[in-house]
């Protein structure tokens, strides 16, 4: 019953907070250029952030018109954040995690495209979103994550099962509003930019940028920066989910692949990935040989 006390008593604070700084005049304004405003908790030994810290948080953001685009109150997973370097100036999201300590609350207000773009790795912003429009983050830190607690968290609680695996990919469907039906396999194939080169066919030479997630966001690897990948397509030297979703695509094109483990590691894993672990890659075909 405490729990829940607490709980509600810091919606309701989050709240008033909000609503207190909704037309924005009395925000205050980092050296970064951020504009925030920040309620400290009441764990007085609360440990301050520091780069490369997992946190557990309540998180949500939405435009300043009210449009929620993300809540991660919508999913049962816990939602885990890195506190990373800051990925672009002006006043970040990660300049705002800086400030505060386990407990705090806060809201940021940040430009559109710096926020989703270059923090929350869009690929392009949103319908109804604008360049030069402002996002309102609101989050409350829960929790320092120690490695322990965090393989905890992940092995035991959300990758247990396939049924745990597809009740959270299935809240993070319709969080991230995705309205494609899966294929016959169970993958779902989002096409975000139509290639105009030829089709996929066995034995191509494929040159591939891939980035590859777990579905809370937390990155597993990317060639991003580096040479791209280079591989022979139709020799079964990748998961079943990405000889697949590779096989829709034309040269030149982009797509987003949400491989279910049952077309990936499975209920094994392997050194990198744990078992049931729903994968989201973001692939860019960049030529075909």
């Amino acid at each position: 019953m405490r729990k829940l006390y607490l709980t509600l008593f810091y919606v309701t604070l989050l709240m008033t907070l909000f609503y207190s700084c909704k037309k924005y005049g009395n925000l205050n304004v980092h050296e970064s250029g951020l504009e925030y405003r920040i309620i400290k908790g009441d764990k007085t030994d609360g440990k301050k952030l520091q780069l490369g810290n997992l946190v557990m948080l309540n998180m949500s953001y939405e435009t300043e018109k009210g449009l929620i685009l993300f809540n991660s109150e919508s999913s049962d997973r816990k939602y885990l954040r890195s506190v990373l370097a800051p990925t672009h100036s002006g006043g970040s999201f990660e300049d705002g995690l800086l400030l505060l300590s386990e407990g705090d609350s806060a809201v940021f207000k940040i430009n559109a495209e710096n926020f989703l773009i270059y923090t929350e790795g869009f690929k392009k912003l949103p319908k109804d979103v604008k360049y030069d429009d402002n996002i309102i983050v609101k989050l409350r830190v829960i929790d320092v994550v120690d490695k322990d607690e965090y393989e905890y968290l992940l092995s035991e609680r959300y990758h247990s099962s396939e049924d745990t695996e597809m009740n959270i990919l299935e809240k993070y469907l319709d969080n991230a509003n995705i309205k494609v039906k899966p294929t016959e396999s169970g993958l779902y194939y989002i096409e975000t930019e139509k290639g105009n080169g030829r089709s996929v066919q066995e034995n191509d030479l494929l040159h591939v940028h891939y980035t590859v997630k777990y579905i809370d966001g937390n990155l597993i690897e990317t060639t991003l920066g580096q040479e791209p990948l280079k591989y022979t397509y139709g020799t079964s030297q990748f998961i079943k989910g990405w000889d697949e979703g590779i096989g829709y695509m034309h040269e030149g094109g982009k797509a987003t692949l949400i491989v279910p483990s049952r077309l990936a590691y499975g209920s094994e894993g392997n050194n990198k990935i744990l078992p049931y672990s729903t994968l989201v890659f973001d692939i860019e075909l960049i030529r075909i040989q």
